[in-house]
């Protein structure tokens, strides 16, 4: 016997559906007998009378080989189950209508009406089908909630947006259709705009269940029809009065289904015992749909889960599931109570009321991905779909035509790898996050997770593709999962591929991504992004060093994260410089470590408050770089001339990029400044090794009227960070401004500059000497400006005071004396004043001119 499924239910948050075969004919028939209804005063019928007969053992019928059958029942559509051990055979006598089609207009438009014979053989106890739980536990979301098990559960409904269908033009003639009308076929969407349009309905059902619950066991198909039915005002607001009410008021079979009591189909029983299988619902849908006076039928058909039995969906000769159509405006619509009703704990193998709008009048179009009819024309299509088609189709949930998603390539189930990797590309008409979940396969259940260190998601606004590269040979499921974008909701499954791998690569796995996608975001424009500078799936850093630059259409502040398997956090700060200007944001990154590494892009507004993950890059390092080369520690996110620069009144940098290399181990970095804007400077290194001073000492400022510099001299090679800090009239206190990168790689000794005490202030210039040492025994001539001096005088072993000449600088020539002499340059402002003040220190030192050098 060939594989079968059946389905059950639907749920807000995620979509499983349980399914149950129709009975083999080795069962026993029960004897089914209708009586005519008479039309009463009310304009509901009443109800039909039927009888059967107890169903005989399923072990009394079992044929050759069934153990070796394999079936999946899936809640909602969504989940392999394995193994499944009933069948319930269908053999259906009502014709169906001829397909409305330019061959067939002109056929006879009448659908006969003949008795239905349905057969039910029940399961051993012991049925394969208990091996369905094990897979069904790994995939249901939420499977540790508590379950319900009330006939009566308040919904939350979920408004489906998929596009409604029409029926075929063909109907039963006692109804009376011309045969040449061909009315053109209502979607859903034209049916009703939304769902919400049945909230007197929908209220009025779940006011009536609540009465009934009390009292059930008195209920008939004549008594309750027009209970749930009495707000309805059209036929379409009676059909949903109905499948409402089976929606939250029956329960799935789920023992009948294991085979551990005797399958509830037959429609008394049903209403006695408040669950069902399939065909239960199917059935019980028909009669009320009759006693309302509704024409509906029951569709025996195949029921689409995935992974069912090696790959193949539906090889079963049975009918799997039983849906129902009912006619509406002239047109024949379908849909399916069991499936919007809810799904199965398969874990605790209960029943979970999870109601899903998508199942009512669904389009044919949608309907045909997940419900292959026995009959082909009750696909309701212009051109039915054959079984192989059905059978390689890629499964869908209900959530995929809910968020509008479609499927842009491939259009088959199975994929085979090429050169080790298949690609998967959906498109979307609104912003949708994605996330996905790689598998391997053992046997008809779904083995362990492989992660996505082995597939690559990229993202766009209007579709997303997934590389994936199998890490070995053999079948794996590939699930896709999806939400509208920015929802805190869960993801919901929207489809499914098998990847058959026949030539794994052995290549090195990618860097964990949290965050889902690689790429640019699809929202990336809303963020203030507008382009990238790398547009690559895959970027490449042949020297171990990139540039990453995002044009911006507003001034954004970035954060960046650099991950590779063999960098720790600490290590990782070292490996980049961010820079954030006006209209860009700049990332210079260095890698250590040869591979694969992430780099992750956090953006945000000026005055915002989070910062969100805009961009994830997957960069390639050929050759890494020296680890003495990264960038020193404690690196801010201003790095080099920007926004912050830019606020705190600097303007016109010498130098816009964050990294100065300098070849002679000094550079000078000017800006334009405010009148009131005061520049000090700080020199750090990671670590020091020859410098006899602090490297405060290496950098000296000087602020003339509307111009600052920071002159700076390397002591040794390596890498350095400057720090520049500022304060103004209306902040006193000096706040961080922005960093520099200084890197020499040649062996610069320049000596330090004099010490510099807090009355060296705005106007001040040294001009002679530069350097902070002196050579012992000398005369040394000295050069200054010092603005509003009365007098500037020389201290050291001898006392010298300097002139001052017509173009403001005072001038002069001493003596340093000793080795440990302190040379100090002093200045009074005042005649009055009897003291001197402090403004530089020199030190005299023991080395030649030549060994001491000239700093600046």
């Amino acid at each position: 016997m060939k594989t079968s499924y059946d389905r059950g239910k639907s749920t807000k948050t995620q979509t499983i559906k349980a399914k149950e075969l129709i009975p083999s004919h080795s069962s026993r028939n029960g004897n089914h007998r209708e009586k005519q209804t008479t039309q009463s005063t009310l304009r509901w019928a009443h109800p039909r009378n039927h009888e059967e007969n107890m169903m005989t053992s399923w072990a009394e019928n079992i044929s050759p080989g069934w153990e070796e059958a394999q079936m999946s029942d899936v809640c909602n559509g969504n989940f392999p189950l394995g193994h499944i051990s009933e069948e319930i055979g269908c053999k259906t006598s009502e014709k169906l209508p001829h397909q409305v089609t330019n061959a067939n207009r002109s056929k006879e438009q009448v659908l006969k009406k003949v008795s239905a014979t349905q057969e039910v053989r029940e399961e051993p106890k012991d049925s394969p089908s208990k091996g369905i739980f094990a897979f069904w536990a790994e995939k249901v979301n939420n499977s540790s909630e508590k379950t319900c098990r009330k006939l009566l559960q308040k919904p939350s409904v979920i408004v489906g947006s998929s596009t409604p269908a029409l029926l075929p033009k063909e109907r039963l003639r006692s109804l009376g259709e011309k045969q040449n009308e061909k009315p053109q076929r209502k979607t859903r969407r034209e049916l009703f705009s939304d769902s919400k349009v049945f909230s007197h309905v929908d209220n009025h059902v779940l006011h009536v269940s609540q009465q009934l619950k009390s009292g059930h066991t008195g209920l008939s198909i004549h008594s309750i029809t027009p209970l749930i039915t009495a707000k309805s005002q059209s036929k379409l607001e009676t059909v949903r009065a109905i499948w409402f009410w089976l929606c939250h008021n029956i329960e799935y079979d789920v023992d009948g289904f294991l085979g551990l009591s005797q399958k509830i189909h037959v429609p008394e029983q049903v209403l006695q015992t408040g669950r069902a299988v399939c065909s239960g619902y199917a059935r019980l849908c028909q009669e009320m749909c009759r006693e309302a006076g509704l024409s509906c039928v029951k569709v025996p058909g195949f029921g689409r889960s995935p992974s069912s039995c090696g790959g193949q969906w539906c090889q079963q000769q049975k009918s799997s599931h039983m849906w129902n159509a009912v006619e509406l405006e002239g047109q024949w619509c379908l849909l399916d109570a069991c499936w919007g009703a809810g799904i199965v704990d398969v874990e605790n193998r209960v029943f979970m009321p999870r109601y899903d709008d998508f199942f009512f009048l669904t389009d044919p179009e949608h309907f045909i991905e997940t419900h292959w009819p026995e009959d082909p024309q009750w696909q309701l299509l212009q051109s039915p779909i054959s079984r192989e088609d059905f059978e390689q189709r890629v499964f869908k949930t209900s959530d995929f035509f809910r968020l509008q998603l479609s499927l842009l390539s491939p259009n088959t189930s199975l994929l085979k790898t090429a050169h080790g990797e298949v690609s998967v590309m959906l498109g979307s008409t609104h912003p949708t996050e994605f996330t996905y979940q790689l598998s391997k396969l053992q046997g008809t259940t779904n083995g362990e997770d492989v992660g996505t260190v082995h597939g690559m998601m990229m993202v766009s606004e209007n579709n997303m593709t997934i590389k994936v590269t199998p890490p070995t040979q053999g079948l794996f499921d590939l699930m896709i999962f999806a939400r509208h974008a920015d929802s805190q909701d869960p993801y919901n499954w929207v489809c499914s591929y098998q990847i058959q791998c026949l030539d794994p690569h052995n290549t090195e796995q990618l860097p964990e991504n949290p965050f889902h996608f690689w790429g640019l975001h699809q929202k990336v424009r809303d963020f203030g992004i507008e382009e990238s500078s790398h547009k690559e799936e895959l970027l490449v850093a042949p020297q171990g060093t990139l540039l990453l630059t995002l044009q911006t259409s507003r001034p954004l502040l970035a954060m960046y994260e650099l991950v590779n398997k063999d960098l720790d956090a600490a290590l990782s700060k070292k490996c980049l410089a961010a820079q954030a200007e006006e209209e860009k944001l700049s990332c210079h990154m260095l890698c250590p470590f040869q591979g694969y590494y992430r780099l992750s892009v956090f953006v945000k507004d000026l005055g915002g408050n989070t910062f969100r993950n805009a961009a994830n890059f997957l960069i390639r390092c050929l050759n890494p770089v020296n680890q003495n080369e990264l960038f020193p520690s404690g690196l801010s996110i201003h790095c080099g001339s920007g926004i912050s620069s830019r606020d705190r009144g600097l303007s016109n940098p010498s130098h816009s990029s964050p990294i100065i290399t300098t070849k002679l181990g000094k550079c000078n970095i000017t800006f334009h400044t405010h009148p009131d804007v005061e520049l000090t400077a700080s020199l750090s290194k990671d670590k020091v090794i020859n410098a006899k001073y602090p490297l405060e000492r290496y950098t000296l400022v000087t602020h003339l009227r509307t111009k600052v510099s920071v002159c700076v001299v390397l002591p040794e090679s390596g890498v350095y960070k400057m720090g520049l800090f500022g304060r103004s009239e209306d902040h006193k206190d000096f706040a961080h401004i922005c960093d520099y990168v200084i890197r020499c790689f040649s062996d610069p000794s320049w000596p330090p500059f004099p010490r510099v005490y807090s009355l060296w202030r705005r106007g001040c210039v040294l001009l002679e000497p530069r350097a902070g040492v002196l050579q012992d025994q000398s005369w040394v001539r000295f050069r200054v400006k010092v603005p509003k001096a009365y007098q500037i005088v020389i201290l050291g072993e001898e006392k010298t005071v300097l002139q001052q000449s017509p173009n403001m600088v005072w001038e002069g020539d001493a003596f340093t004396g000793a080795v440990g002499t302190q040379v100090k340059l002093a200045a009074k402002f005042s005649q009055h004043c009897s003291s001197l003040e402090v403004i530089l220190a020199f030190e005299v030192g023991d080395g030649s001119p030549a060994s001491l050098g000239w700093s600046g």
